[in-house]
């Protein structure tokens, strides 16, 4: 058995233990998974340096898993269309077992390496890509076929896994190995280890998207509104930078089309034509329009 997969002593006769004690003690072992992410910031930062580059060159993030492992990319790979305006041709989830294993465990089919050979292959990865893949274990056979691709692609990749020396991580090229140690219930990773994969995906993609100019200060400029929630904090995120009343930034965004980028810059300009052409020239990145 692997790092993560080992039984603790310090778990021993926890079904007798009182709730309050159990509850206490998976809380401590949360914390401490996602204090160990900070042990590899120099990894995560070397990731976010080399990432941006191939994505600006039209590049493409890839998430790859099985289990939890996978659900949790797929996850991460969703939102970066409705938060960040990502092309969704851009964005792509490889999950051992195909959408039905979002739901359910699909018999055998993390065990399978060339399916993963085979799902990745697909995508007709390139030198451009950015391959994310995670397994709590580094052994999943599925997640290995994907990264093996990818590898003979040029693709760069990057293994997350909470096993050093795992047959991911020696693969990767870039190694992200948080040592979050044996679970509160042995073997379940989906507790220390799913929590620091969902944190390393969350720090990677939001940095990554920081840098590609996706950001103002600290708001969403180019979410996607879609509903009533959204659209009311699209009006907040353009009166906040505007600094104008939530009526005139509704007004705005309605000539823009719901685009909070453009409606910022529109305001500015008092022009719509003026700054579409603003936005274009300076490749979308607000901080340069406005200042």
């Amino acid at each position: 058995m692997t790092d993560t997969e080992n039984k603790s002593e310090k778990y021993n006769k926890l079904d007798l233990w009182d709730t309050k004690t159990i509850l206490d003690t998976i809380l401590e072992s949360q914390l401490n998974a996602i204090a160990s992410i900070k042990l590899i910031s120099d990894e995560l930062e070397q990731t976010v340096t080399k990432a941006v580059p191939l994505l600006e060159s039209g590049g493409r993030l890839i998430f790859a898993g099985a289990g939890t492992s996978g659900r949790i990319a797929a996850q991460e790979c969703a939102e970066l269309y409705p938060t960040f305006s990502w092309p969704k041709n851009k964005a792509h989830f490889l999950l051992a077992g195909g959408q039905k294993a979002f739901s359910e465990a699909i018999e055998n089919a993390e065990d399978d390496i060339t399916q993963g050979e085979h799902d990745a292959t697909k995508l007709k990865p390139t030198a451009k890509d950015i391959f994310i893949c995670c397994a709590a274990s580094g052994r999943t056979p599925y997640t290995l076929g994907v990264m093996r691709t990818a590898n003979l692609s040029g693709s760069l990749t990057i293994g997350i896994s909470s096993v050093a020396q795992s047959p991911l991580l020696n693969e990767a090229k870039i190694k992200l190995n948080a040592k979050t140690g044996a679970e509160v219930i042995a073997g379940s990773t989906r507790m220390k280890a799913g929590t620091a994969q969902k944190v390393i995906l969350n720090m990677l993609t939001t940095a990554i998207m920081i840098r590609l100019n996706r950001t103002y200060d600290s708001f969403m400029i180019d979410l996607v509104a879609t509903n009533e929630k959204l659209n009311n904090r699209a009006v907040k995120i353009v009166a906040g930078i505007c600094s104008v009343t939530t009526e005139t930034a509704k007004e705005a965004l309605t000539i823009c089309k719901g685009k909070v980028k453009l409606a910022c810059v529109y305001l500015k300009y008092k022009n719509l034509k003026t700054a579409e052409e603003v936005l274009l020239e300076h490749e979308g990145n607000l901080r340069k329009c406005l200042e």
